[in-house]
């Protein structure tokens, strides 16, 4: 279903908020500096101000508008593929080589390899470990 149409901001007469001319910000009228930057909120009038508020109110739209896609499309969430594989190739390098030097310490019986080994291994465990458990 098609959404209703809405008159755009500008063509109103009075606007509830006051864009702050620094930042962007939306502040209430009564508010005597911004919320967000403490500019103060003066009157300002003038082809100058309309066109800077204009392109605040314009910016502002078009930051919703890329949350609204964002949120709607929950498809973005996941990793994407070369990630996948990068932390694939990556864990197996690690936990292979973990298990190779440990296999070669525990042969000519030596403690401190063993633990680099261990090491080795855990960081192997953990990357794969993290392709498989959602946050």
């Amino acid at each position: 279903m098609d959404e209703p149409k809405k008159e755009p901001a500008l063509l109103r007469k009075k606007m509830d908020t006051k864009l702050c001319l620094n930042c962007g910000f939306p502040n209430r009228e009564s508010d005597p500096r911004c919320m967000y930057c403490k500019t103060s909120m003066l009157d300002k009038t003038g082809l100058i101000t309309w066109i800077q508020q204009t392109y605040y109110i314009l910016r502002w739209r078009w930051q919703l508008k890329q949350e609204r896609k964002r949120v709607n499309n929950p498809s973005k969430s996941y990793l994407p593929l070369v990630n996948v594989l990068g932390y694939l190739f990556i864990g197996s390098i690690l936990s292979g080589a973990g298990i190779y030097l440990f296999g070669s310490a525990v042969t000519n019986h030596s403690f401190s390899s063993g633990l680099i080994a261990i090491l080795f291994l855990f960081y192997g465990i953990f990357t794969l470990k993290t392709l498989f458990v959602k946050k």
